[in-house]
């Protein structure tokens, strides 16, 4: 059945492919077939994760925002950069795998620049350090996407007391156990500070073996201050 012109069932069967096990080139083989049906698929789990990043990034960030530079990645089909632009943000650069989720976010005119880059947790981003006043990494760190070794990476890439935006779901994943453990790291050695950590109760339907479930899922909205 269609809801507001959406296919559900291949909205369902390319949700159920993204939660799957895939290695780095099937990963950007699907999204590339699916960069096309991308942002309507995913609003059929009522994804919000966008909405809710930049929302707290907006509670917080009281720096000129006409001349902040913000690194979107990965930057998918725009959805931080558009709803960024919205509140004063005028300068993004963005970085994906995927070559046409790129062509998407180059259609739409948000990004001064856009970086073909498959992100891995043992090479450097192709980014001067001390570039961005503002990192946002929207639903990007989870199990089977980024690597959460790439901690270190958005830290160097970051200004001195620039800021560092990650949201993730509440799952429970080696993946997750990870992350937050270097999160940690990272505070204990002083190399940044928490500025925010919110916690959403409705954060996205739940995927099921079936397809998308009427449940919610918790997340998290973290904000860091780099030192």
């Amino acid at each position: 059945m269609d809801k507001a012109g959406i296919n559900v069932a291949a909205a369902n069967k390319n949700l159920l492919t993204l939660y799957s096990d895939m290695d780095t080139e099937e990963k950007v083989d699907f999204y590339n077939s699916w960069a096309e049906n991308y942002e309507e698929h995913m609003s059929v789990m009522d994804y919000q994760a966008p909405s809710h990043g930049v929302e707290t990034i907006n509670s917080v960030y009281s720096n000129d925002r006409s001349s902040a530079l913000v690194f979107d990645v990965p930057c998918g089909t725009g959805l931080v950069a558009d709803l960024m632009l919205k509140l004063g943000f005028k300068n993004f650069h963005g970085m994906d795998g995927s070559e046409e989720m790129l062509k998407i976010s180059k259609s739409k005119g948000l990004y001064q620049k856009l970086i073909h880059c498959l992100i891995t947790g043992d090479k450097q981003l192709p980014v001067k350090e001390g570039t961005y006043d503002v990192v946002m990494v929207i639903g990007g760190i989870a199990q089977q996407h980024l690597p959460w070794e790439i901690l270190p990476e958005l830290l160097r890439i970051t200004k001195a007391g620039g800021l560092i935006c990650l949201t993730m779901r509440a799952e429970v994943s080696n993946h997750r156990s990870k992350l937050l453990a270097s999160i940690q790291e990272f505070l204990k050695k002083g190399l940044w500070e928490e500025i925010v950590k919110r916690h959403i109760e409705k954060w996205q339907k739940d995927m099921m073996l079936t397809g998308v479930s009427e449940e919610y899922t918790d997340g998290f909205v973290y904000v860091f201050r780099k030192k």
